[in-house]
């Protein structure tokens, strides 16, 4: 189970402006502390999107564009640019990280603590 503190910082972070996919990734490197974390990036990013928190996309000229297709589709989509990028994507990503209503909800509750 995942503590909503690992995340917590991104659906924060998410309500102002979207958040590069990198975020996620730190998010998880720290949870771990020097243990395998692609796993635990792989399940946070499950976990936020399965339960309506963020959306997946990329930046385009009229904003921000959401990927289309279910959580295990979108993960995949998300994986597969971050091997292009040997997992260092450095802002060059595709993939960036879009709060819903709710994850705005529960950034909020977040906050309040």
């Amino acid at each position: 189970m995942i503590d909503d503190r690992v995340f917590a910082d991104v659906l924060i972070e998410g309500m102002d402006d979207w958040v590069p996919i990198d975020q996620l990734i730190w998010a998880a490197r720290e949870e771990v502390k020097g243990r395998p974390w692609k796993g635990v990036f792989v399940e946070l990013l499950h976990l936020l999107l399965e339960n309506d928190l963020i959306q997946i996309g990329e930046l385009a000229a009229e904003g921000f564009s959401p990927w289309r297709g279910e959580a295990d589709e979108v993960v995949q989509l998300v994986l597969d640019d971050l091997e292009l990028l040997s997992w260092e994507p450095k802002l060059a990503s595709r993939a960036w990280i879009a709060n819903t209503g709710a994850g705005n909800e529960a950034a909020r509750s977040l906050i309040e603590g």
